[in-house]
């Protein structure tokens, strides 16, 4: 469909926000009124797991707030259009179709294991009396819109809202979730005014990020670790070390714990000290040391603490060279490579814990391996901790309820010069939305769809801070080239500023590359005069509330829908295409990555091999392959991917290619699969599922683990290979193969790899009646 007939669809939609209870909008004991449809076919499958729908539960219960549902409303029929994770999480809830999970939940922990029947009366309706925010979208007049065109309009808004999505980073998840506890403030502090010991910590656990938010949540699961078990640390990993490392703060702030933050930092420092001792020795020893020894010796000394060693015991000359001579013969045990392996984790920590069990009189085997009592004594101290804590009744809703209200671009950015309005409080990130996303908001803008809406914190003083939509305004200060004063005070611009559109492959592709100041005075009113949805929550209606948890939860998106995938292609990419690729997954089972797949992993390949195969049509070459394809050799291990995916959605969207890739997958499976078919069949039968499988995997030489690269290098070696000489000599055929798999982590090189596909080929050449097919194998 031409672009300026898509213009025109949206001439003729409405967009408007409403405020609806989840009792209406899921019509819980209600006369129904509408059919609610979350599994268009545009959509991606139901992927949350039980625990990142339970954090969902407990987010409405403590904020009654969660990010809009975007639908398109025709008669009685809503249809999801953004939102449907969120939409059958809370659906699956009060139909009791699971239990609340106790590390989905991040403060009403004494909520863990029951079901919406199991809660008391005032929580269930705290729930079902949750407004939630709909942004719904409708037709001015339904006969000015046939079915085809309003699919258009769903795909199109889908892939809008899910590609302006930018989820938090890791270390900005773990900044606003500590920005007010006392030991990271103090840590933080002294690293300030001491810049060298921080530079020397970053040092000694040089193979964790240099970010500091990263590194100061590795501190943070130093100093509690040697409270977990080794093997309880390996199920959970990061959840228990969080909840541990609450209990440790909490402990200091409210119960009046003797540790102070002060001498928390003191011990730590001391143990660094020790630790860089080592670390020069070993240096001294030419031995090349890494931050997985250190954070396993930190670990080490901690128990030693706990156990009540003398410090003279450890702190003494013999001792040291001692243990110094233990890591230099250790040496590999503690390698950085796949650090966070179960079997290496396990091997390393053993390792450390055999050593100084043999120089000091201490067990280490309840702190590698629990036993009855850590169990029982870890559930009465978490029990005790929650109901301190996070007592029932203490879950009220931290802010009043607020419609939205509309302000215009003009009127925002008036307010940001004049102070009014801070952008960057200390909880939130940096710029990160990019120019092809930023491009999108804009064309957005201009083409009249509403942006989700910004929560505004206005805290006494009137000044108001951005808690969620900061990326959205600093893209259109950045477009626009004004300024904004950021967490320092200072006047800056944006890092975009006076971006370039890129809407090459956009809608209003007649505005590719132009600035502002290059838009036509009409299309300058308009984004000036665009209206900005503003919630609104008042530090003086709201003493509990903290903005930075409400920005932590807006903004946690599991899972989030990534471009170059099916999940997304399956959004909006013509809907002939998508039907022949999950045609071919239905009609080929065996094929595929994962065998329960929720994030279409195997419909993405079979787009991908279907796109290689489209993309080097002709001879198999060499060239040809590796232009689409990088492989490299990384130590032991083989690396093949595509060298830009983008360009698999670019020839997807480009509806000029659409008559040549259908073309070109039904000779995919003519050649590829039907290859591989033979290959895995019992001599002349045709292979059953059963049989493909395991044929396959045997090939594959990588046990049950099926990874991507296992097929892109399987439809390489194919390429090169006629059909009817699998058919007259299969046996030798997956002998080559298989050998080539078999030894995968031997060849020392890229072009060792590429060697055994060419020399594959030209075996082939010699023993086929038709050479002629393979007259560029040295291309």
């Amino acid at each position: 469909m031409k672009k300026t007939i898509i213009i025109d669809l949206f001439k003729n939609i409405i967009i408007h926000n409403k405020l609806r209870s989840i009792r209406s909008v899921f019509q819980f004991n209600n006369k129904q009124t509408h059919t609610l449809n979350y599994t268009p076919p545009y959509q991606r499958n139901y992927v949350w797991t039980d625990v990142k729908a339970t954090y969902l539960v407990e987010t409405i219960l403590l904020h009654g707030e969660i990010p809009p549902i975007v639908l398109y409303i025709k008669g009685n029929d809503w249809e999801v259009i953004d939102g449907r994770q969120r939409v059958e999480s809370i659906y699956r809830f009060i139909r009791d179709e699971f239990q609340l999970k106790n590390n989905g939940l991040d403060k009403l922990w004494h909520l863990a294991g029951k079901k919406f029947s199991q809660l008391d009366d005032k929580l269930k309706d705290r729930i079902l009396d949750t407004s939630l925010r709909l942004i719904q979208i409708t037709a001015t007049n339904d006969s000015l819109i046939n079915s085809q065109e309003e699919e258009i309009v769903k795909r199109e808004i889908f892939k809008r809202y899910n590609l302006g999505i930018s989820p938090l980073k890791k270390e900005e998840v773990f900044k606003a979730q500590y920005i007010q506890d006392k030991i990271n403030i103090y840590f933080k502090e002294q690293f300030e005014k001491k810049p060298s010991l921080y530079k020397q910590v970053t040092d000694i656990f040089q193979h964790r990020s240099k970010n500091h938010e990263i590194m100061m949540q590795h501190i943070r699961h130093m100093l509690v670790l040697h409270n977990v078990p080794i093997n309880q640390f390996l199920r959970y990993r990061e959840d228990l070390i969080n909840i541990y490392y609450d209990y440790l703060s909490y402990n200091m702030t409210n119960k009046g714990s003797a540790e102070s933050p002060a001498a928390i930092f003191d011990d730590f420092k001391k143990k660094c000290d020790f630790i860089w001792e080592i670390k020069e020795k070993l240096h001294a020893k030419g031995c090349k040391s890494n931050g997985v020894i250190f954070e396993c010796l930190y670990w080490a000394l901690s128990i030693c603490q706990n156990e009540q060693v003398s410090p003279t015991e450890i702190n003494n000359p013999t001792f040291k060279e001692r243990l110094t001579n233990h890591i230099e013969k250790q040496i590999q045990t503690y390698h950085v490579e796949r650090n966070n392996n179960t079997q290496h984790i396990i091997k390393r920590y053993n390792s450390i814990s055999t050593f100084f069990t043999s120089q000091l009189d201490i067990a280490f085997i309840r702190y590698l391996k629990s036993d009855d009592s850590f169990l029982e004594s870890h559930k009465e101290k978490m029990q005790e901790y929650m109901e301190t804590r996070f007592a029932p009744g203490k879950e009220e809703e931290h802010f009043s309820k607020m419609d939205p209200t509309s302000t215009s671009v003009g009127d925002i950015l008036d307010k940001i010069k004049r102070g009014k309005f801070k952008i960057k409080p200390s909880y939130q990130r940096s710029e990160v939305m990019s120019i092809a996303k930023a491009s999108s908001l804009i064309e957005s803008i201009l083409l009249g769809i509403k942006i989700h809406p910004l929560y505004i914190y206005l805290r006494k003083d009137g000044v108001a801070e951005v808690i969620d939509g900061q990326q959205r305004l600093l893209t259109i200060i950045g477009f626009l080239g004004e300024h904004y004063i950021d967490e320092n005070g200072k006047v800056v611009l944006s890092k975009k500023n006076n971006f370039s559109l890129n809407l090459r492959e956009g809608i209003l592709t007649h505005l590719h590359g132009k600035k502002f100041s290059q838009l036509s005075e009409e299309e300058q009113s308009r984004i000036r005069h665009f209206d900005l949805e503003i919630i609104e929550i008042k530090e003086e209606n709201n003493k509990h509330f903290l903005p930075e948890e409400l920005f932590k939860r807006i903004n946690h998106k599991p899972m989030p829908i990534d471009k170059d995938t099916f999940e997304f292609w399956n959004a909006y990419i013509d809907s002939d295409i998508i039907d022949a690729v999950k045609d071919l997954c239905n009609k080929n089972k065996w094929l595929y990555l994962r065998k329960e797949d929720k994030r279409m992993l195997n419909e993405e390949l079979m787009t991908r091999l279907g796109y290689l195969h489209y993309i080097t049509a002709g001879a198999p070459s060499i060239k040809n392959i590796t232009e689409i394809l990088s492989i490299n050799k990384r130590a032991a291990v083989t690396v093949i991917k595509f060298r830009r995916k983008a360009n698999i959605t670019r020839t997807l969207e480009n509806r000029a290619f659409k008559a040549e890739f259908l073309l070109a997958l039904i000779d995919f499976e003519a050649e590829f699969l039907e290859k591989t078919r033979l290959l895995l069949a019992k001599s002349n039968s045709k292979p059953g599922d059963q049989v493909s499988h395991r044929r396959l995997d045997e090939i594959f030489n990588n046990g049950n683990a099926r990874v991507a690269l296992n097929f892109y290098l399987l439809w390489a070696i194919l390429k090169g290979i006629p059909l009817n000489h699998i058919r007259e000599s299969k046996t030798a055929v997956l002998y080559r193969i298989s050998k080539i798999f078999s030894a995968l982590k031997s060849y020392e090189s890229r072009e060792r790899i590429e060697k055994a596909i060419k020399d594959t080929w030209l075996s082939v050449q010699e023993h086929s009646s038709a050479p002629q097919d393979l007259q560029h194998l040295s291309a």
